[in-house]
C-alpha cells in the first residue's frame, strides 16, 4: 500500500479552509491588468463533486499519487507581454546586476489571444515522495541528484523522465499556454498573486541565496529548495502554488517564437531541439518569476533547480 503523505493533506486541507473563507469572486492583490485592466476571478476551492462538469475553485485528489489538482475553466486570455513590459523586465533585471539583455525577455512576444478549453493541474510541483513511487513501479527512472527531503520538489529529471511520470500518474505535462494561463489568469497578472512583486509570497534567489544577484530584502527561509506548497500567500487564481518561484516547471511544448495570430489549444511548435520550462526558481531573481518570463532546457539536462508538474484534460 503506497504511504499517504499526511503533511501534504494537512496543507490541502488548511489551503480549502482559509480560501473557502473567502467570497465566491475575491478581487487579488495588486489587480491592474497589462491587458484589460478588469480583475480576475480567483478560486474559492471546493471538493469536485462527481456527477457535476467542474468548475473554478473545484480540487481533486490523484489517487495513483495522493497529488491535489485545481481545475482551470474554459476561458481565453491574452498570452505573452508588450514593449512595455518587456522594458519592465529589463530594468528589473538591471536593478539585481545579472546578465542582462532586452532579447531575452523579447522571446514573450508578440501579444496574442489564447482560447483553452478547460483542464486539471497539479496544485502543487510533485515532489520526491510522489516521484519515488513511480521509481517503485518500475516506470521512473531515478533522479541525477536527490532533493533535499520527500516533501520538497523533485529535481535533476529529464524531459522524458516528466513525461513518464505524468502518464504513469494518468495525466501529462501542461502545454505552455495552459501553465500562463493558470498562472497569470485571464486578466494577464504579472504574477499568480496580482502584479506587484513580494518576495515573502515565494522562495526565489532571497538574502539565503549565495549568488551575486541575490535580492537582500526579503528571506524566504531557503537557500535552495522549499517543500511545495510553503507559501499559500502565493497562490494563483484557480488555486495552484509554487506557479512562481522553488523550481523551473518543464511543459509540453518545444522551444519556439509565438504566432501573433490568435490560438485555440496552441501546443508549440512542432519540433525543435529544446522544451519550454516555466515559472523561475530558488535560483532565480525578481524579474525572471515573471508569469510571461519563458525559457528553456535540452531535453537530455537534469538541472538541480528544475522539476514538474502534471496535467490532465478536463473532465
Amino acid at each position: 500500500m503506497k504511504r499517504v503523505n499526511l503533511s501534504r493533506k494537512l496543507l490541502g486541507l488548511l489551503f480549502i479552509f482559509i480560501t473557502g473563507c473567502m467570497t465566491a469572486n475575491p478581487t487579488p492583490p495588486s489587480t491592474s491588468n497589462l491587458v484589460s485592466g478588469e480583475a480576475s476571478p480567483t478560486a474559492t476551492l471546493s471538493l469536485a463533486p462527481t456527477n457535476l462538469p467542474p468548475v473554478l475553485g473545484d480540487i481533486r485528489t490523484r489517487q495513483i499519487d495522493d497529488m491535489l489538482m485545481v481545475y482551470a475553466p474554459t476561458g481565453e486570455y491574452t498570452m505573452g507581454s508588450d514593449e512595455d513590459e518587456v522594458d519592465f523586465a529589463l530594468q528589473q533585471c538591471l536593478a539585481y546586476g545579472t546578465n542582462c539583455r532586452r532579447s531575452y525577455f523579447s522571446v514573450e512576444m508578440p501579444l496574442h489571444k489564447v482560447k483553452l478549453d478547460g483542464f486539471w493541474l497539479d496544485q502543487t510541483e510533485v515532489n520526491r515522495e510522489q516521484y519515488a513511487l513511480c521509481e517503485a513501479a518500475g516506470v521512473c527512472d531515478p533522479p541525477k541528484c536527490q532533493s533535499a527531503n520527500g516533501d520538497h520538489p523533485v529535481v535533476c529529471v529529464t524531459w522524458e523522465q516528466a513525461v513518464a511520470y505524468c502518464q504513469w500518474a494518468g495525466g501529462r505535462l501542461p502545454t505552455e499556454a495552459e501553465w500562463e494561463y493558470a498562472a497569470r489568469g485571464p486578466t494577464g497578472s504579472r504574477y499568480p498573486w496580482g502584479d506587484g512583486f513580494d518576495g515573502n509570497f515565494l522562495n526565489y534567489c532571497d538574502v539565503n541565496c549565495e549568488l551575486s544577484k541575490r535580492d537582500d530584502t526579503f528571506d524566504d527561509g531557503y537557500a535552495e529548495t522549499a517543500p511545495v506548497g510553503s507559501y499559500p500567500q502565493g497562490v494563483s487564481w484557480i488555486g495552484a502554488l509554487d506557479m512562481a518561484g522553488n523550481v523551473w516547471e518543464m511543459v509540453a511544448d518545444w522551444n519556439g517564437d509565438y504566432p501573433p495570430e490568435e490560438q485555440v489549444n496552441p501546443t508549440g511548435p512542432l519540433t525543435g531541439n529544446r522544451r519550454v520550462a516555466r515559472g523561475g526558481s530558488w535560483h532565480a531573481s525578481p524579474d525572471h518569476v515573471r508569469s510571461a518570463l519563458r525559457t528553456h532546457i535540452g531535453v537530455e539536462q537534469q538541472i538541480e533547480h528544475a522539476g514538474f508538474r502534471c496535467a490532465q484534460s478536463a473532465p
